[in-house]
């Protein structure tokens, strides 16, 4: 592209929504800002507590202005997110409207388009690996030269429009008790399977949309829990209406049953189930939702 009709403008961030308020003055062209917020108010993802140095997205225009773009990578350091590269510029005064997606992949300039065969065995359920499988996606965001901070934010309560990034993916967590005759003091459980899921499945860079491959296996995710009493896995979207658990704990493996709300995991949705380990059974309650959008099981029982 040729660049010698823009002048490059500082790289800023400000805690705006999708309507930009921070206006250029002057006529000069301008690079766009990016600023950027995981849905609502909540301020993590299920890779790490906030946005990390080193994160990156892909921001793309949608078509339909003289100002196009396809998956250009911006990286988050410190505060803000600046580009690995060739800044975005706009070329028209016209507003453009942008989507986003994470993590980034493949080649600036050219669209990532579906990521298919994607695993979410346990080998990407690590701490280190998560972030490659949780998909965030946002999109609406308006700018243009006098507004050039492109805001994927949240700003329903004063325009009705949330731009800001959604977990695109569902997402299991599990927290274990102990029930009547256990004590965790001196031997915590092991280990729990969750058995009877679609373990692969795509992620579409260009519309946020992530789904189970249709004629995939149903397989076992095991996780080892390392002495703590909480763990959460990653998972597609998908049509379930239970989950055979089985808990490892003082070499004797404990099984129950989670029932899925609605008979499916629902891409953003964080189920979370209690898991009481009783001296001959589990005991699990019912799911909640939570936001991630948490979805409770609530108690549930396992039998030895």
């Amino acid at each position: 592209m040729n660049t010698k009709f823009f002048a490059l403008a500082a790289l800023a961030l400000s805690l705006a929504a999708c309507t930009n308020d921070n206006e250029v003055m002057d006529n000069s062209p301008v690079a766009a800002r990016i600023n950027a917020e995981i849905s609502n108010t909540v301020t993590t993802r299920a890779s790490g507590t906030a946005w990390e140095d080193k994160d990156q997205i892909g921001v793309s225009t949608i078509a339909g202005t003289g100002t196009y773009y396809n998956n250009i990578c911006y990286e988050r350091n410190g505060s803000s997110f600046t580009a690995t590269g060739e800044n975005i510029y706009f070329q028209t005064p016209e507003s453009v409207t942008f989507r986003a997606y994470y993590p980034f992949t493949g080649t600036p300039g050219e669209s990532a388009g579906v990521l298919t065969g994607v695993s979410t065995g346990s080998e990407n359920q690590t701490a280190e690996n998560r972030s490659l499988i949780d998909f965030l996606y946002a999109t609406g965001a308006d700018a243009d030269t006098h507004h050039p901070t492109i805001n994927f934010t949240d700003n329903t309560e004063d325009n009705g429009r949330d731009c800001s990034f959604h977990h695109c993916m569902s997402q299991i967590t599990l927290t274990f008790e102990a029930g009547s005759g256990i004590s965790f003091t001196a031997v915590k459980p092991v280990s729990y399977k969750l058995s009877g899921l679609t373990l692969t499945g795509s992620f579409d860079t260009e519309t946020g949309v992530a789904k189970a491959d249709e004629n995939a296996q149903a397989a076992d995710l095991t996780m080892g829990l390392g002495g703590a009493l909480t763990s959460s896995v990653i998972l597609f979207p998908q049509t379930i209406t239970s989950i055979d658990l089985t808990v490892n704990f003082n070499d004797n493996d404990y099984n129950a049953t989670l029932t899925v709300p609605d008979g499916a995991l629902k891409a953003g949705n964080n189920y979370t189930w209690t898991v009481t380990v009783r001296n001959k059974d589990l005991s699990v309650g019912s799911a909640v939702i939570s936001d991630w959008n948490p979805v409770s099981g609530g108690n549930v029982n396992a039998d030895l």
